[in-house]
């Protein structure tokens, strides 16, 4: 069921409800009727609150690892408090930057006042004072926000606080399998560190990522995309806003926040929102606050749920009465989310930054490793030399009756899979494959291996995110029982998010996610979880060197007077971590400081038995597919957008090896002299060889080849039918309906709905005949999906799949139909900023392009697009085959890009008497560019 914000009655047309990102224009006092009504019994003034809790400090002693945690006073406003922490109860003003505020979404502080006049809403040609400048009316402009509402923010209020939350797991955890003398030495003392101080200025030399300056350069980053963060959700403000009940019984309500449908504020799970009540009708403080967790976005429906006892108690003492007076609990009435609660907030966010801590954590701890030097596992996983390959490590030869769980492996599946199985590389082993290639097939292939010829190996499975993570368990389970495989999540996820037919693979207590007890979990071959729920085993010191730790203690001690002594294996033998591309380098850092050991590892001796005690780490991913999104430019300019699997890749180790992606024909032979840490997979067995043809030129340095077995598709309006892919152009403008936060072109779902129709009427020309639901539709806004999807269905297309190009990450469908959307250059730095959109987005352009099967259709304004380089060599890819139909693009077409499989496959008959001029040129284009491309390959 969804809740919308109540509307405002057709009495009082000026009473718009104030929505996530300011009001629309108002007087600064309503003149119409209240909405809504106030029962008789509400008297604001006369109901007292309860009686403020004790005032205590923004954080309090736990027996956890962030005990004592003395956060910076910086931080203090800005964060929620650490796990065993309260918030104080004294809210202080609003710390409301418009320095940080994103141009043209929120006004600047010059812009808002109580007066309407000031608005830069002004009359066409009519002037600003100040500037002297003619301006138009522009429904894009900045939004008013009355100057009563602001002074609201700038009050001090009394707050309402959560109960702190718990450290996950319990500190009492480590209690169950390690001494006392143990748990002092091993905790982490080091787990807020990121808050003890402000971040440096931003004009602060970024220390350089080296070994021995690695845990300060991605502190140096971390801190700042934190402050960034921060900023942004401080600076994000739902004025007036309402609050629906959710679940009266588990105390859950329901805010509005449109933004979060395109990620904007970047809410997560954790985060506590702070509500300033606003009384009307002058909106006048109350000077009480309450403070919220958020359990559950809703970004379909731009919905937020959170978490409020107090809240729940303050409805109650203020007398509000519920429709449904026959329910009680306690003796009180029971509201339901038909109810209508007549309270209004000023709502602000804090952002939950114990990730952050959690990747500062781990890069420290890798710091500390590499600054050992010498052969230790830290430094060779992170920077791996050729001196490090100097030797095969063969575990055991690969026999040719390998029994293959999964048959259907191709023989570059099957090289990566016995490459780790049979092998011990003292590098990272990266896995690297464009779309369609089957890499988490091949990691799953993988995992099912190590257990069948390593049965006493544990493997620590994870990928950035959950819905990754759920897939590689949604494959295993077939081959795996729930005694074997543990789906570990983070104790904030929710039971609805996770598919039902993985639940038997969880541990659950007290209705919630929970890490099993020591012995349970020390059973496990494999644990599966996402990149920062990692650290619950980090949290619970069940990580290789606490068990190392804990083994060698206790074996000394049985064996004082042994003259040998004991040198532990490590528990976690393998990390296998699969989309590796999709998250930072300090998020992979959390997982793999679960496997680190804590010895030296005698490189030198090349003894396999010696290296047996080193985990092998394998990083799975495409580095040209959408990564972390990173919002601090001095966190970009650092490069904490590039993934470790990018940057191993550029190493020399990798780069400069014979058989590295950039040698073709390297990549087409298999026989390999010598061990190599790394497999390129390039055939594609999703898609079309044309479909190929833009991306592996453009993205995969002309690699990719078509393995395809797929059907064909016929339709009377390709203009080149060979190559089923077709560009629609068009000169329509997007506009928008939430200030700017998301987009929709009318004349691109137009061109979609047709477009769909006359796929569905020559459906029985495919083969086999396609289906609606076959039909995949993209769009990089959530409003034009909506919109499309609204459009469709009333046309009677309901079945076909609509969704954004996150969404569609990993699928694919027989038809993908590409709305691009954007016309217009006013609103590119917005979209740069927030990361969104195709333009000057290399990496989800290669998603977009890459999900089709058997036809891509790209609808979008092309001389727009044509600005991007990336998009204009695809239209002259289009241009080059026949293949764009609309307004005429004023760009040359030049051999651009030209692939192997362009060469191939668009090449016409050879006979050039049977060639029209146009025909020829192209075909003289075509061979031009591929000289050109096998000379530079030289």
């Amino acid at each position: 069921m969804s809740y919308h914000a109540p509307q405002p009655p057709p009495s009082s047309p000026q009473r718009h409800l104030l929505n996530a990102f300011g009001p629309h224009w108002m007087p600064p006092y309503p003149t119409g009727p209240i909405y809504p009504p106030y029962p008789p019994f509400y008297q604001p003034n006369l109901i007292p609150g309860p009686p403020p809790p004790q005032n205590l400090p923004g954080t309090i002693a736990t027996s956890s690892p962030l005990k004592n945690v003395q956060i910076h006073e910086f931080w203090a406003s800005r964060i929620a408090p650490m796990p065993g922490s309260i918030s104080g109860t004294r809210l202080k003003p609003h710390p409301w930057n418009p320095h940080y505020l994103p141009a043209n979404v929120y006004g600047t502080s010059s812009d808002i006042s109580d007066s309407p006049r000031s608005s830069q809403m002004v009359v066409k040609g009519k002037k600003n004072k100040q500037t002297e400048e003619p301006f138009n009316l522009n429904k894009f402009a900045e939004i008013y926000v009355p100057q009563s509402l602001r002074d609201i923010q700038c009050t001090t209020h009394t707050l309402d606080p959560l109960p702190a939350a718990q450290e996950y797991p319990p500190a009492s955890y480590t209690e169950t399998f390690l001494p006392v003398s143990l748990m002092r030495e091993l905790a982490n003392p080091h787990a807020a560190d990121l808050l003890v101080s402000p971040p440096p200025s931003v004009s602060t030399t970024v220390p350089p990522l080296e070994p021995h300056s690695y845990y300060p350069h991605w502190s140096h980053l971390l801190v700042h995309e934190l402050d960034r963060l921060a900023d942004d959700k401080a600076s994000v403000v739902l004025w007036e806003t309402g609050i629906k009940v959710y679940d009266w019984f588990a105390t859950e309500f329901v805010i509005s926040v449109p933004g979060i449908r395109e990620n904007y504020p970047r809410l997560e799970v954790g985060d506590l929102v702070h509500m300033r009540e606003v009384l009307l009708p002058h909106r006048t403080p109350s000077a009480r606050a309450f403070e919220g967790r958020i359990i559950a976005l809703r970004k379909r429906e731009g919905l937020v749920n959170i978490y409020c006892p107090a809240l729940k108690r303050y409805i109650h003492q203020r007398g509000f009465q519920s429709a449904y007076i026959s329910d009680l609990e306690d003796g009180m009435p029971v509201f339901s989310p038909s109810d209508d609660i007549p309270l209004f907030f000023n709502c602000t966010w804090l952002m939950n930054s114990r990730p952050f801590c959690d990747m500062d954590a781990a890069a420290r701890v890798f710091g500390n490793h590499l600054a050992i030097m010498g052969p230790h596992l830290a430094r060779r996983w992170l920077f791996p030399e050729k001196s490090d390959m100097r030797k095969p490590i063969p575990l055991r030869e690969a026999g040719e009756d390998t029994k293959w769980i999964d048959h259907g492996l191709n023989e570059e599946q099957r090289l990566a899979v016995s490459s780790i199985v049979y092998h011990h590389s003292p590098v990272p082993f990266l896995i690297s494959g464009p779309p369609g290639t089957g890499k988490t097939r091949t990691a799953v292939e993988t995992v099912l291996q190590i257990l069948r010829i390593q049965p006493e190996s544990c493997i620590l499975l994870c990928a950035p995110s959950n819905p990754a993570t759920d897939v590689l368990v949604q494959r295993l389970r077939h081959n795996l029982t729930p005694k074997s495989l543990l789906r570990l999540n983070g104790e904030n996820r929710s039971f609805a998010e996770l598919p039902i037919e993985l639940m038997q693979y969880c541990h659950v207590e007290n209705n919630k996610f929970a890490l099993p007890d020591w012995a349970s979990l020390m059973k496990y071959q494999v644990v599966a979880c996402s990149c920062i729920d990692a650290n619950a085993l980090v949290t619970g010191l069940c990580t290789n060197s606490a068990l190392i730790k804990l083994e060698e203690t206790v074996t000394n001690s049985l064996h004082p007077h042994r003259s040998s002594k004991h040198r532990p294996k490590p528990h976690w033998t393998h990390l296998i971590i699969d989309e590796a591309a999709q998250g930072s380098e300090p998020e992979l850092l959390v997982p793999m400081s679960v496997v680190l050991t804590p010895h030296d590892d005698e490189m030198d001796q090349g003894v396999v038995d010696q290296l047996s005690f080193s985990p092998q780490l394998v990083l799975c991913g495409d580095p040209n597919q959408l990564g972390a999104i990173i919002i601090s430019d001095v966190a970009r300019q650092g490069d904490l957008d590039v993934s470790l699997l990018e940057r191993l890749f550029q190493r020399r180790l990798y780069a400069e090896h014979e058989h590295a992606r950039s040698n073709i024909a390297a990549l087409s032979s298999f026989q390999r002299t010598n061990f190599a840490p790394f497999v390129n997979l390039v055939k594609n067995y999703r898609s079309h060889p044309a479909i190929l043809m833009p991306p592996s030129a453009i993205f995969y340095d002309d690699s990719l080849e078509p393995f395809a077995d797929n059907g064909t598709i016929s339709w009377s309006k390709l203009p080149n039918p060979a190559l089923p892919l077709l560009f629609i152009g068009h000169n329509g403008l997007e506009d928008c309906t939430d200030e700017r936060v998301s987009f929709f072109n009318s004349r691109e779902i137009k061109l979609v709905r047709d477009t769909c129709k006359s796929l569905i009427a020559e459906r029985e020309l495919s083969s086999p005949p396609l289906r609606p639901e076959q039909i995949g539709v993209m769009a990089p806004w959530r409003q034009q999906v909506w919109k499309i999807r609204e459009d469709l269905r009333k046309k009677g297309l309901g079945g076909v799949d609509v969704g954004t190009v996150e969404d569609y990450q990993g699928q694919e469908n027989r038809v993908i139909i590409l709305s691009c959307v954007r016309t217009q250059e006013q609103f590119l730095k917005d979209d740069q900023k927030r990361g969104i959109g195709l333009v000057s987005e290399r990496k989800r352009m290669n998603v977009a392009l890459s999900r089709a099967k058997e036809l891509l259709v790209v609808i979008g304004n092309g001389n727009f697009l044509k600005r991007d380089p990336y998009w204009r060599s695809f239209l002259q890819f289009t241009l080059r085959n026949n293949l764009y139909t609309g307004p005429d693009l004023d760009m040359p077409v030049d051999g651009n890009y030209i692939s192997r499989l362009e060469s191939l496959y668009a090449n016409p008959s050879a006979n050039g008497d049977l060639l029209d001029e146009n025909q020829q040129d192209m075909r003289l284009v075509r061979f031009a560019g591929g000289i050109a491309r096998e000379v530079l390959k030289e």
